[in-house]
C-alpha cells in the first residue's frame, strides 16, 4: 500500500477516534444523566449564531485573500477568495499538523490563473496576521485578567506560554525571508540541485526557472504590501475580526446551554488560550489535544456536568461541520468543470508597483 493511501488512512481513523471519544465523553458523563435532553434543549438561536460565527471565520479569511489578490491586480470574487480560505481549513483539519491546508489552497489558486508565488505569499501574509493577532489578543487578555488565569489554569500556564512561543515563532521568521531573497533562491536551488542528484528532478533547468519566477512573485508579492501601509491595516484588522469569531463559538455554546456566572471575555480568553496551546499538536484538526484541552481550560466555567455537552456542540461546530460540508465540497469540486480563470489588471499591478 502507497504511504499517501497510509497517510489518508491513518488521518481517518484519528478523526474517527477523537469523534467517538468527544461521544463517549458526552454520553457518559456521571455528572449530567440526561445529556440528550440537554443537547435537544439548546437554545437554537445562540446555536445558531455559533454556527454564524464560524461562517464567519471562513469569510474573514477570505477577505484577507480577496484584498490582498485584489491589490496585485487579480478580479478574484470574494466568494472564489471565501471557497480558497474554507478549502484550506478543511484539507488543514484532515491532515497531520495541517500540512494539506496551503498547499491544497496553492494548487486551486493556481488552476484559477494566479501564479503560485502570489498564492503563496498571499497565504503568508494571512498566516502572519492571524498569528500575530492571536498571540497578541492571547497575552492582551491574560495580562487583563490574571488573577482569573491564574486560579483557572494557572497549573497549565507553561503550556499557554509555549504555545504562544510556537506561534509567535512565525512572525520574524516570515519578516527574515522577506529581508533576504538571496538566502532563500540559495536554499531553492539547494534543493532543486539535491532532488536533481537523486534523479527525483529529471529537469533541473527547467524547475530552477520555475523556482526564480515563484520566488519573484513570492517577495515581490509581500514587498507591495509592505508599501501600501493601508492594507497592512487591514489585514492586520480582519485576522483580528476572523480570530474573535473563532474564539466567540465556545461563549455562544455557554449561552446556548443557559449557563451564566462567568463573565464573556474570561471564556474568550480561555478560548484564545486553548487556541494557542493545542494549534500546534502534530494530529488532524490537533485532535486529542482539542478535547482535552478544553475539558480542563473550561472546568467549572461549564457547571452541572454541562461542560461534556458544550465539547460536543464546540468540536461539531468549529471541527465536524467543517469535515462533513468539505468532504461535500470536495466531490463537487472533483465532478464539477474546470473554473473560469481569474482576470488580472496589470495596471492595478503597476501602480502598486
Amino acid at each position: 500500500m502507497k504511504q499517501g493511501k497510509w497517510g489518508k488512512i491513518i488521518s481517518t481513523a484519528v478523526i474517527l477516534l477523537s469523534l467517538a471519544m468527544v461521544l463517549i465523553i458526552a454520553f457518559t458523563n456521571p455528572e449530567l444523566a440526561n445529556a440528550w435532553e440537554v443537547l435537544f434543549t439548546l437554545d437554537k438561536g445562540y446555536l445558531a449564531l455559533a454556527i454564524l460565527c464560524y461562517a464567519g471565520y471562513v469569510y474573514a479569511e477570505g477577505a484577507g485573500l480577496f484584498a490582498f489578490l485584489r491589490m496585485e491586480g487579480f478580479r478574484v470574487k470574494l466568494s472564489s477568495a471565501a471557497h480558497f480560505s474554507f478549502a484550506g481549513m478543511y484539507y488543514a483539519n484532515i491532515t497531520p499538523s495541517s500540512t494539506g491546508g496551503q498547499p491544497m489552497q496553492v494548487y486551486q489558486m493556481a488552476q484559477r490563473g494566479v501564479p503560485a508565488g502570489v498564492a503563496t505569499s498571499a497565504l503568508t501574509a494571512r498566516y502572519f496576521f492571524n498569528q500575530l493577532a492571536v498571540v497578541a489578543i492571547t497575552v492582551l487578555l491574560w495580562v487583563l485578567n490574571r488573577d482569573f488565569a491564574a486560579a483557572q489554569v494557572g497549573h497549565v500556564a507553561g503550556l499557554i506560554v509555549l504555545g504562544c512561543v510556537v506561534n509567535f515563532a512565525c512572525v520574524p521568521i516570515i519578516i527574515a525571508i522577506m529581508c533576504n531573497r538571496a538566502l532563500v533562491e540559495r536554499a531553492a536551488l539547494w534543493g532543486i540541485r539535491f532532488l536533481a542528484r537523486r534523479r527525483i528532478c529529471r529537469q533541473p533547468e527547467k524547475w530552477k526557472k520555475k523556482a526564480m519566477e515563484s520566488i519573484d512573485h513570492f517577495h515581490t508579492s509581500l514587498m507591495d504590501l509592505v508599501k501600501h501601509p493601508g492594507h497592512l491595516l487591514f489585514q492586520l484588522i480582519i485576522s483580528v475580526a476572523e480570530m474573535t469569531f473563532l474564539m466567540l463559538v465556545p461563549l455562544l455554546v455557554y449561552k446556548a446551554l443557559g449557563l451564566s456566572g462567568t463573565p464573556w471575555y474570561h471564556i474568550l480568553m480561555l478560548s484564545f488560550m486553548l487556541f494557542v496551546s493545542a494549534s500546534y499538536t502534530p494530529l488532524p484538526g490537533a485532535s486529542g489535544a482539542q478535547e482535552g484541552g478544553f475539558l480542563v481550560y473550561f472546568a467549572g466555567v461549564y457547571t452541572g456536568g454541562t461542560i461534556s455537552v458544550a465539547l460536543l456542540v464546540w468540536r461539531f461546530v468549529t471541527y465536524y461541520l467543517c469535515l462533513l460540508v468539505g468532504c461535500a465540497d470536495a466531490v463537487y469540486v472533483g465532478i464539477r468543470k474546470r473554473r473560469k480563470p481569474i482576470d488580472r489588471d496589470y495596471s492595478a499591478e503597476r501602480t502598486n508597483s
